[in-house]
C-alpha cells in the first residue's frame, strides 16, 4: 500500500496542473530568481491546503460534498483567468538582470498562495491521499501532520522541477513562446474543463 501511496503522490504532483504550468511560465518569462516570490506563495499555500486537507477531509466528504462543487466552479474561473494570462503573455528580454519590484513580488506571492485554495487538483490530491491511504492506517494527529508535510514536500518539489525547467529552457522556450504559451494556455483550459468531466 505504501508503494502505491508514493507512486500516487509523486506522479500526481508531477503531472501538469495549475501550479506546475504557472511555475514553468513564470520562470521561463522572468527567470527563476524573479519567480521565487510566486513559488514561495505556491509552496506556502500548498502546505496550508495539505494541512487543512489533513484536518477537514473526513468532515468535507461526509458533510459538505456540495462545497467541492462550488470550489470546482471557482477553480474553473481562476484557471480560465490563468489560461488567458499565459496565452497573452510575452517573453521578457532581460529576464535575468531585471529585478522585480516589491509590490510585484508581494502580488506574485499572493497570486501563488491564493491559487492553492481554488486549485481543485491539489485539493483532490490531498483528499484522496488522506481518505484512501492515510486515514485507514493512522488516526494520530502528529502522524497525520507529518503526512501533510510529506505531501507538501512532494508537491512543492514537483513545482520546483517545473520552475527549473522553465529557467533552463529559457532561450528555447522564448524563441517559440507563442506556441508554448498557447500549449500551456490550452493545458490550463483543459484543467478547467476537466473539472466538469
Amino acid at each position: 500500500m505504501w508503494f502505491s501511496f508514493f507512486i500516487y503522490s509523486v506522479l500526481t504532483a508531477l503531472l501538469p496542473g495549475p501550479n506546475n504550468i504557472l511555475a514553468l511560465n513564470s520562470s521561463m518569462k522572468s527567470g527563476y530568481k524573479n519567480s521565487k516570490t510566486l513559488l514561495f506563495g505556491i509552496y506556502s499555500g500548498f502546505t496550508a491546503v495539505m494541512i487543512l486537507a489533513a484536518f477537514f477531509t473526513e468532515f468535507i466528504l461526509n458533510s459538505y460534498s456540495v462545497f467541492l462543487d462550488y470550489l470546482k466552479y471557482l477553480g474553473a474561473v481562476y484557471l480560465l483567468y490563468l489560461a488567458w494570462s499565459v496565452m497573452s503573455g510575452k517573453p521578457s528580454e532581460l529576464h535575468v538582470e531585471k529585478e522585480e519590484s516589491v509590490s510585484k513580488a508581494t502580488a506574485d506571492f499572493w497570486k501563488g498562495f491564493f491559487l492553492q485554495f481554488v486549485n481543485i487538483k491539489i485539493i483532490i490530491y490531498g483528499i484522496t491521499a488522506f481518505s484512501s491511504f492515510i486515514f485507514p492506517q493512522f488516526q494520530e494527529l502528529w502522524i497525520i501532520l507529518i503526512f501533510a508535510l510529506f505531501l507538501s514536500l512532494i508537491g512543492n518539489s514537483a513545482t520546483w522541477i517545473w520552475a527549473i525547467t522553465g529557467e533552463r529552457l529559457h532561450l528555447f522556450l522564448n524563441k517559440h513562446y507563442k506556441i508554448i504559451n498557447m500549449v500551456m494556455g490550452i493545458l490550463l483550459l483543459y484543467c478547467a474543463v476537466s473539472l466538469f468531466l
